[in-house]
């Protein structure tokens, strides 16, 4: 059905498709209440992986009709109200229907929130505060740049999430077996010593995509915001990611997250390429990285298989206020301009426990060190621990019959390991009984 409205000016709006509207509350911002919060704003929204924006989101099917593609700003309006937003299309959004994120395009005198965005509280009415219908939708010939960190979607027959339905999982238990298995290497192995060797594990069975881990490593470790215009470069500065997935037909895909970090390789490809001996291998397993010793050659960075290496392009805290100041963890190193940082598994953490423990003249406990992203996942997915400790949480994850390695074929030997994702469709809705 096409129908034609009247903007707030008394311009004719544009003849469009009539859709339905659902209006939602950010899952960083809320209704806008914590949109100056730049953390959050500079945070993936976890299934479009947009930051610093909102946006229209429909269906493939939607925006093949009208001719839309992501970042074409489109007119919304309904009689005498409308708003131009930039769309994006996102795979398994329902067709007909136009998604709309509330809290932003603030005007006030928020430093960070202001101007951000669109405000679409505009087009909301307390009749229809959550789905209102009968609005047209149209393209125009306007396009806004939106700053996605992940732009791909497909697996592309990929394994780096594992997966089976529970009657796949009950025929086959260890169908991740040969992803566990050593590969033929030059490197020797690092010696290590007879304590602890931490380790982690990821169960994407639990992982919702919720990114709170992403913000608890950005608080802990003093990871700057770096804003839209270098999110648009690539040059964000998490060291926490996660990974979004659909597989399937776009009209109706299966998603998965996974939650992606330094893997703290045992056999770590960074090490080998570092002219100045700037990442290293601890006697605990850690891959380290002495910031006092990077010069910013980004060796180790093209070296890495996960990419989860980022490098400072500016001096992110030169002028930062003393209150700013404050922000910061004062057991991190805060990293200049030049520097290549990532994951540490929150070393900060662990030698503080140790410390408290020799003190105390005692053995550290099983699961007494937590990470960051470990404490504030929601789902109990991230475990952390010593895997020499067999009364570890870790140690029991690690014998689990789904526990994999990604890109295991490498032989980089990751201290990080994958539950993979079990699911239990319903039969009656085209899904493998369970």
């Amino acid at each position: 059905t096409r129908t034609s409205g009247a903007s707030t000016d008394g311009r004719t709006a544009p003849s469009g498709e009539t859709v339905e509207v659902v209006f939602r509350q950010d899952p960083k911002v809320y209704d806008g209440r914590f949109a100056n919060n730049a953390w959050l704003q500079e945070l993936p929204e976890p299934m479009t992986k947009l930051t610093w924006d909102n946006s229209a989101v429909v269906s493939p099917a939607t925006a093949a009709r009208l001719s839309i593609s992501t970042g074409d700003v489109v007119e919304l309006g309904e009689r005498h109200r409308s708003v131009r937003i930039p769309a994006l299309v996102l795979p398994g959004h329902a067709d007909g229907s136009v998604s709309l994120y509330l809290g932003y395009g603030r005007r006030g005198a928020e430093a960070v929130a202001r101007g951000v965005g669109v405000d679409v509280y505009t087009l909301r009415t307390s009749i229809a505060p959550y789905v209102a219908t009968g609005f047209t939708l149209a393209r125009t010939t306007e396009h806004h740049d939106l700053a996605i960190t992940q732009e791909h979607w497909a697996l592309h027959g990929r394994d780096m999430v594992r997966r089976a339905t529970i009657g796949e999982y009950r025929k086959d238990p260890r169908f991740t077996a040969s992803q566990n298995a050593r590969v033929l290497t030059l490197y020797q192995p690092y010696p290590l010593d007879t304590g602890d060797q931490w380790a982690m594990t990821v169960d994407l069975s639990l992982c919702t995509g919720c990114s709170a881990c992403v913000v608890a490593c950005q608080a802990e470790n003093n990871i700057p915001v770096v804003g839209k215009s270098d999110v648009l470069k690539s040059r964000e500065m998490h060291w926490l990611r996660i990974d979004r997935y659909f597989s399937g037909p776009p009209e109706d895909p299966d998603v998965v997250a996974q939650p992606m970090l330094c893997q703290h390789c045992e056999k770590a490809p960074c090490e080998y390429v570092c002219p100045v001996n700037a990442t290293v291998h601890s006697p605990d397993g850690l891959n380290e990285m002495v910031y006092n010793r990077c010069v910013g050659t980004r060796f180790c960075s093209n070296n890495c298989p996960y990419k989860v290496r980022r490098f400072n392009w500016f001096d992110y805290n030169a002028e930062i206020t003393e209150t700013e100041e404050m922000v910061k963890n004062p057991q991190v190193t805060v990293r200049g301009r030049g520097v290549m940082e990532k994951c540490s598994f929150c070393v900060q953490r662990i030698r503080r426990s140790q410390i408290e423990a020799r003190i105390e003249n005692r053995a550290l406990g099983p699961n007494e060190v937590q990470t960051a992203c470990q404490q504030a996942c929601p789902t109990n997915a991230i475990v952390f621990g010593s895997y020499t400790n067999r009364e570890s949480d870790v140690a029991h994850e690690l014998e689990q019959d789904r526990v994999y390695a990604v890109l295991h074929e490498l032989g980089t030997q990751p201290r990080v390991r994958y539950l993979a994702r079990i699911t239990n469709p319903n039969p009656t809705l085209g899904g493998e009984a369970g």
